[in-house]
């Protein structure tokens, strides 16, 4: 599952938050070519994402 955010500073907000929790992620380029999203994303694991959710709820992205 990827977390695609609109700013760059975002991903890195959401890098920290969830190695905080111990929840595995990994910053990968952003699978998707709209011009509207940074360059890069998380791609994290969907057992975790109910605990995820709730974490970044301050933050604007979309899971896909």
């Amino acid at each position: 599952m990827y977390l695609i955010f609109y700013k760059t500073n975002d991903v890195f907000a959401a890098e920290e938050l969830l190695q905080a929790e111990g929840i595995a992620e990994e910053v990968v380029p952003t699978p998707v070519q709209d011009k509207a999203y940074c360059g890069v994303c998380l791609k994290i694991s969907k057992e975790n994402w109910e605990q995820v959710k709730e974490l970044l709820c301050e933050l604007e992205y979309q899971a896909v």
